[in-house]
């Protein structure tokens, strides 16, 4: 089809603008003199030997190579949209098995994919029936099938691995309010943080059905006080961020408590506020603490091995970090809420990691 008249005057001007530098910009920039790299992040700092590198961040898709066709930034630019691309407030991480990065943003509604591979970005906004409007718990099962829980909703999406709405959860009569979704993918089950009603819900994933219930509301070990975050492990072990506890505590496969630590203070190895959870390769415990803005790592006793991080917005600084990821090659994904991305660091090896 050939435009036209005025329809043809107007794209070819929206082109121009789109294309040329805004104004009081130079055209071309002279070539800088090279600089010199920056210094590598690594904690804890030399000469100790470093056992947490920074990879660094994503905020958008321009971050993973991605960007906008020509008739789609002039599209943009006629509606007026603001970027509703990037990340606002990064709740929940997963990656799943094609190494696609997937993040619950509860501002935007939504949940980014970035496929780093493909330099490819696409979302999930719900249903044809319902909208997400909070998502807060997001989980990956074996096959690639995204699990999102909604907290405004209290409902739990399944959506296939192209990104397609497939299923809701029938969660009539045990949920009320989710918060963190776990999957143990060798045993295909979904664990789902319940936090009004002070339980860990055990689900079948073949069946869908409700398996199991650990916990209730107490002090006493394997009972909790609003769960707020969880992670599985390869071996099937099971962390819970029991939040008004202050303090973590771990599950084996059979949902029988092993260890707990953890209590509030601003000492060594204290919470403030701690958020996500996770688990990697060698045992080591991982807890984001939004009151301290840092990264604390335990052993599998509760030991403090390392933390990182402070109030800032600089690379390996924190502002309210949430969620916790780790991968198959134990890179550590970090919801940095406040500052709108998501922090990637790697684990360097070694199950003592002082």
């Amino acid at each position: 089809m050939v435009l036209r008249g005025p329809m043809q005057v107007l794209l070819l001007g929206l082109a121009l603008l789109v294309a040329l530098p805004a104004r009081g910009e130079p055209a071309a920039l002279a070539p800088s003199a090279p600089q010199a790299a920056a210094p590598e992040l690594v904690w804890p700092s030399p000469p100790l030997r470093p056992r947490i590198r920074y990879i660094g961040s994503i905020t958008s898709p321009e971050d993973i190579g991605h960007e906008k066709g020509f008739l789609r930034k002039v599209w943009d630019f006629i509606r007026g949209e603001v970027d509703d691309e990037r990340i606002v407030r990064p709740m929940a991480i997963a990656v799943d098995g094609k190494d696609r990065l997937l993040v619950a943003d509860t501002k935007r509604g939504r949940v980014h994919i970035f496929d780093r591979s493909q330099r490819r970005y696409a979302f999930l906004r719900g249903s044809k029936w319902d909208t997400l409007r909070l998502p807060i718990g997001l989980a990956v099962d074996g096959d690639d099938r995204i699990y999102v829980a909604d907290g405004e909703l209290n409902k739990i999406f399944v959506f296939r691995p192209d990104g397609k709405f497939d299923r809701l959860l029938d969660t009539a009569g045990w949920l009320r309010r989710p918060s963190a979704l776990a999957i143990d993918r060798v045993r295909k089950r979904l664990y789902v943080a319940d936090t009004p009603s002070h339980e860990i819900k055990v689900i079948d994933l073949a069946s869908g059905k409700l398996a199991n219930v650990i916990g209730r509301r107490g002090v006493a070990p394997g009972e909790f006080n609003f769960p707020t975050f969880l992670a599985v492990d390869r071996a099937g072990r099971l962390a819970v961020t029991d939040s008004m506890n202050m303090r973590i505590q771990i599950f084996d496969a059979d949902g029988k408590q092993v260890s707990a630590f953890g209590k509030h203070g601003d000492g060594s190895g204290d919470f403030s506020a701690p958020k996500g959870v996770a688990l990697d390769s060698a045992g080591h415990v991982y807890v984001s603490d939004a009151g301290f803005d840092n990264v604390q790592v335990f052993d599998e006793r509760g030991q403090l091995l390392l933390f990182w991080g402070i109030s800032g917005h600089e690379a390996g600084k924190f502002w309210l970090p949430a969620g916790l990821w780790i991968d198959a090659q134990d890179r550590l994904y970090v919801a940095d809420s406040y500052n709108s991305r998501v922090q990637i660091f790697q684990y360097l090896g070694g199950r003592d990691a002082r």
